[in-house]
């Protein structure tokens, strides 16, 4: 009987342990409801990701920064099918997480509804694993696994562009590539009239077609906007086309050198997502044509 009774106390003894261990390995695997992100930052030295929170209950496992990394980010396809992306290069930032108590698809749905509300624009996702975004210059991708999830943020410099100013350098973009690209003439909101005292990039305009004679020119206006409908800007592209058609014959220029032509939206030259894209797809494009 003793004997019965010291064996049961040493099996008792030993399920107790291995019940205590197994506690502690199952509580170290769940995630601590104190936990804050300064606390992931000390254990790993990684910095909060400041464009983009991190999902709720994630850990971060790894990061890495840089001066100048290029990404590649993967584009909604073309209309054909053919599979796009976009190569951004400059500073970097990279933070892997790790997730906890949630699914992969569940965190793909969440970080796809964050980014709006980051201020981020999605330009592509794949379900469940891959998603790129974009705010103004900034791009983002994120891959999402099983278990864990990264994030990496590319800061893209800011494209340079200068817009022409004089009749010289209008007569050198038209010799160059039969077009160019006009910027500040200003037309009323109400009936998209010139605004001449605004606009004085029409008097080049008006010197380079004086000293050309043998020119005539496409007059393409062009506008995207963040508002409105297509046939809104197709409109408003109409009247202003012929607004500085008419405003050039009234200067002199011949009406048989001239043809005005609306493109509405049909021609940007830069995504329309940003302030700086839209101002620049706002344009009167010069296009040389055989006379």
């Amino acid at each position: 009987m003793a004997k019965f009774c010291f064996a049961f106390r040493v099996a008792m003894t030993i399920s107790f342990l291995f019940i205590l261990q197994s506690s502690l390995l199952s509580s170290a695997q769940q995630p601590d409801p104190n936990r804050t992100a300064d606390d992931d930052q000390q254990s790993t030295g990684c910095s909060r990701l400041a464009v983009l929170p991190a999902l709720p209950l994630a850990k971060t496992v790894s990061c890495h920064d840089d001066d100048s990394v290029e990404v590649t980010l993967p584009l909604k396809p073309a209309a054909n099918g053919d599979s796009q992306e976009k190569r951004v290069r400059g500073p970097y930032q990279f933070r892997e997480y790790q997730m906890r108590r949630m699914d992969q698809s569940r965190a793909f749905d969440m970080l796809l509804d964050s980014l709006p509300m980051s201020g981020f624009i999605v330009k592509y996702s794949n379900k469940p694993s891959t998603i790129t975004g974009k705010k103004g210059d900034t791009w983002l991708l994120i891959n999402v696994g099983d278990e864990t999830y990264n994030v990496s943020v590319v800061e893209g410099p800011l494209e340079a562009w200068t817009p022409v100013k004089t009749a010289d350098e209008i007569s050198r973009a038209i010799q160059a590539h039969y077009r160019v690209d006009i910027y500040g003439i200003e037309f009323s909101s109400h009936d998209q009239s010139i605004l001449e005292g605004k606009s004085p990039i029409l008097l080049q305009i008006l010197q380079y077609l004086k000293e050309n004679a043998d020119v005539s020119i496409r007059i393409e206006s062009d506008k995207v906007s963040s508002t409105g409908t297509p046939e809104d800007d197709a409109e408003i592209t109409r009247e202003r086309a012929n607004a500085v058609m008419d405003w050039l014959i009234a200067h002199g220029i011949a009406r048989s050198r001239l043809q005005p032509w609306p493109a509405g939206r049909n021609n940007p030259i830069t995504e329309n997502d940003s302030p700086s894209a839209i101002q620049r797809n706002e344009r009167i494009v010069l296009i040389r044509v055989a006379t």
